[in-house]
């Protein structure tokens, strides 16, 4: 029997290191080149590179509503159903919308992602866009049906994020904030995530193999 012709996919990558040297970036760039080498369409978004601004308020939006009460949500949701978000914000929402698949890569700080990508959370998987309005969350959430994953490099080593270690939990746990609490709260379907630990601390070769490694879990979980 032919093999099946793969689907094509539209995929996401939010990138969010400053440093395009870093070995976060080259997981980064290691999943751009899988995806684009299988024909998918990709978008790479780099926060930093797009000094993207990861504070929100009322220069998010081209007008502010006339309500007697400012709320950053209402004019969220009056700015989605008027189409008065600024370009820079309704160019990152229509790639969300259009995406099969959503990539968080991004530096582990402080058990989270850093603020220029908590921003992006912040502005653009907003109110009456991605939930709220018509949309429900979790089984009924917009994105139902399409998939996300997060890469992720820490300083500290595996070992440390264990019950038994100096974190006393395991990342797992850590990351249920952004998995449960983010994406799969407006639908995706979360596939376990792949960290690269202690980058920072190793050698050239054992960051090669990690590389390595990554093009495995990717073509495991996509190819």
């Amino acid at each position: 029997m032919a093999k099946l012709k793969q689907l094509l996919m539209n995929v996401l990558i939010i990138h969010a290191h400053e440093n395009p040297d870093s070995f976060c970036s080259t997981l980064g760039e290691t999943t751009k080149t899988f995806f684009e080498n299988q024909g998918h369409h990709v978008t790479y978004s780099d926060l930093y590179a797009k000094d993207f601004d990861p504070v929100g308020g009322k220069r998010d939006f081209k007008t502010i509503s006339e309500a007697d009460h400012y709320k950053y949500a209402f004019e969220q949701i009056t700015a989605y159903n008027n189409k008065t978000y600024k370009e820079n914000l309704l160019t990152e929402m229509k790639a969300l919308e259009e995406a099969d698949l959503l990539v968080f890569n991004f530096p582990l700080w402080w058990f989270s992602m850093p603020a220029i990508l908590k921003g992006w959370v912040d502005k653009v998987i907003s109110y009456g866009f991605a939930y709220g309005g018509e949309y429900g969350i979790y089984k009924e959430g917009r994105f139902k049906g399409k998939k996300a994953f997060l890469s992720i490099t820490t300083g500290s080593p595996e070992i440390y994020y264990t019950k038994e270690g100096v974190h006393g939990r395991a990342l797992n746990d850590i990351l249920r904030n952004i998995n449960g609490g983010i994406l799969e709260l407006i639908g995706f379907d979360v596939v376990s995530p792949f960290i690269a630990y202690a980058v920072s601390r190793i050698t050239h070769g054992e960051r090669n193999k990690i590389v390595v490694d990554f093009k495995s879990y990717l073509k495991n979980h996509f190819g």
